[in-house]
């Protein structure tokens, strides 16, 4: 596992970025990422709050395998409560933020409150600051990504942000990194938005460690050999999940008319 041991919390009604110790108690026993993430907002926050108020919490979450040389461990979500359905609402997305912000020395980054003001989130090693969004704002989301990274003069920031969509609350609106890696389900750029946060942008420089990295390679390679031979490698390749469409309808997976012909 390679744990960093940290939680950012950022509030943004008071302005404040703290860094707190990641509750290892926790950490074992809902693995991380969607588990991890899940306990932390359910046990900050009421879970009669608003989705799209102040009290909500936003949470960017990684696992204990991110930023290794483990397959698909490149990948974070986003949990919240959603403004779809008013229940728990989990996105995932790929790229290279997650590790990125792993790397910054946070294993979680838990946002909450409500900024007066667009600002964005800069998180550079222990370095947090909250910078204004205001020449951002009503921007698309590579427009903006560009525009940090050439503010701050540094090409390797990571950045997840939100377009106008997110900005005007639309209730579906994504949470975009890496320029085209999407965090797509379940509206969770809408509550980006309705927090007045731009964007989060991530550099850093402190890596990972696993206690056993011999036996964690033999292990990496196994996998990846798996994964290799699976006989669904190459259609995933080709067409990515929606190769999956025929198989999710077969057995009732798509929600057709909202689940009256399963």
């Amino acid at each position: 596992m390679s744990w960093q041991g940290q939680v950012l919390r950022v509030n943004l009604t008071a302005g404040t970025c703290e860094a707190e110790p990641l509750n290892t108690k926790w950490a074992q026993e809902y693995l991380g990422e969607r588990g991890l993430a899940t306990k932390y907002l359910w046990e900050n926050m009421d879970p009669k709050a608003d989705s799209m108020g102040p009290e909500n919490v936003l949470i960017f979450a990684t696992g204990p395998l991110t930023g290794t040389m483990a397959s698909t461990s490149g990948r974070y979500v986003v949990v919240t409560k959603g403004p779809l359905t008013g229940a728990i609402a989990c996105s995932n997305s790929g790229g290279k933020f997650g590790a990125e912000l792993k790397y910054a020395g946070y294993d979680l980054l838990l946002i909450e409150g409500r900024s007066e003001e667009p600002v964005y989130l800069l998180i550079q090693d222990e370095r947090v600051t909250l910078e204004p969004a205001d020449e951002i704002w009503g921007t698309t989301v590579w427009n903006t990504e560009e525009w940090i990274r050439s503010k701050h003069s540094n090409p390797q920031l990571k950045v997840a942000t939100i377009g106008v969509a997110g900005e005007q609350g639309v209730r579906y609106a994504a949470v975009i990194n890496d320029l085209h890696r999407a965090a797509g389900r379940s509206g969770v750029g809408a509550v980006m938005g309705s927090k007045n946060l731009k964007a989060v942008a991530t550099r850093g420089t402190r890596g990972v460690a696993v206690k056993d990295p011999v036996r964690f390679m033999e292990a990496v390679n196994h996998a990846k050999k798996i994964l290799v031979d699976s006989s669904g490698r190459a259609a995933l390749t080709k067409y990515g999940t929606n190769e999956m469409l025929t198989t999710q309808q077969a057995f009732g997976g798509l929600p057709t008319r909202n689940f009256q012909e399963v």
